[in-house]
C-alpha cells in the first residue's frame, strides 16, 4: 500500500536531519532544530541545501528563522512540494 505523500516527505526530512548532524540524533516531530537536535545555522543551511536537492523545491531563507521544529520543516517541504509546478 503506497504512503502518503506527507509520510514519504516526513521520512525524507528526519533522514536528511540525520545525515547532516555531525551525531547520532533521533528527530521527533516536536524536536527543535536547534535546542533538541544541537544544529548550528551552517548545519540549518546545509539541511535547507539538502532538502531542496531531495525534493527539488527552493525554500524561501526568510522563512528559515521561523521554521524551528521538525514538523514546521515538514508542514513547509509539504506545502512546497505540493505547490511545485507538475511537469
Amino acid at each position: 500500500m503506497p504512503q502518503p505523500a506527507s509520510a514519504a516527505i516526513e521520512e525524507g526530512v528526519i533522514d536528511v536531519l540525520k545525515t547532516v548532524s555531525r551525531r547520532p540524533i533521533d528527530p521527533e516531530l516536536d524536536s527543535d532544530l536547534v535546542v533538541d537536535l544541537g544544529f548550528d545555522s551552517l548545519q540549518v543551511l546545509e539541511v535547507i541545501a539538502e532538502l531542496e536537492d531531495r525534493f527539488d523545491i527552493s525554500i524561501p531563507l526568510n522563512d528559515v528563522p521561523a521554521t524551528r521544529t521538525v514538523a514546521q520543516v515538514v508542514a513547509q517541504v509539504t506545502q512546497l512540494v505540493e505547490e511545485r509546478p507538475k511537469s
